[in-house]
């Protein structure tokens, strides 16, 4: 770790501050719009009031979700390795998105915020919390943050460090993926926002513990 002098820590926790603040502050923004969002994004059938999905086996909505699949990175970590036979490139790719849906998971099962949708049926009343931390109990039906969101943010992020020649379509499939958790009702706008922040800090975090060199890589 550089040193650094207690001037250059003392504006390097300001900027953290600030920074932490300026997301806060975003996902307020971000949740005064999740049900709006909802129910525009969301097709309702009017006879039985139950959200349509019928699209949930179309292939762009299955590409789009899968950019949120562990699996998907497992196999672009072993396509990394065999092309570039570089374990400092591959273990990002896996080990980035992994953490990303662990943290996910777990900052689910703390906020306990159930999902917008349950049993197809959007749930009435606004949000509906558990107590905090009561989803380690019951971890069912809980939406705050997105995990496949987090996943999708966590592998484009990390390999657009080593390929930041495609960095706008790898923001665009994450996106992309966040799109699709909230056109099926899983998950509000709100859930979307923090788990591209979760993905994309992890992504950063790991990508800044990496030699200088590793950090950009073109095929």
């Amino acid at each position: 770790m550089p040193y650094r002098t207690p001037k250059e820590r003392t504006h390097r926790w300001l900027t953290l501050y600030q920074l932490g603040a300026a997301l806060v502050i975003a996902f307020v923004i971000v949740s005064l719009f999740d049900f709006i969002l909802l129910n525009a994004l969301c097709e309702i059938d009017p006879e039985t009031g139950r959200v349509d999905r019928s699209f949930e086996s179309d292939d762009w909505y299955t590409l789009l979700r899968n950019i949120g699949f562990l699996g998907t990175w497992i196999i672009a970590s072993l396509a990394f390795l065999l092309t570039d036979r570089n374990l400092k490139r591959a273990i990002p790719i896996l080990i980035a998105p992994a953490l990303s849906g662990l943290a996910a998971e777990l900052l689910k099962l703390v906020f306990a915020r159930e999902r917008p949708v349950s049993d197809a049926i959007i749930q009435p009343d606004g949000y509906h919390f558990r107590f905090p931390f009561s989803g380690f109990i019951d971890g069912s039906n809980l939406g705050l943050p997105s995990s496949h969101t987090a996943v999708a943010f966590g592998g484009c992020c990390i390999l657009a460090f080593f390929l930041p020649k495609l960095r706008i379509l790898l923001v665009a499939l994450a996106l992309g993926c966040g799109y699709s958790r909230m056109i099926s009702g899983a998950h509000f706008a709100s859930d979307v926002f923090l788990g591209a922040v979760v993905g994309f800090a992890i992504a950063k975090w790991i990508a800044s513990s990496l030699p200088r060199s590793d950090r950009k890589f073109t095929l």
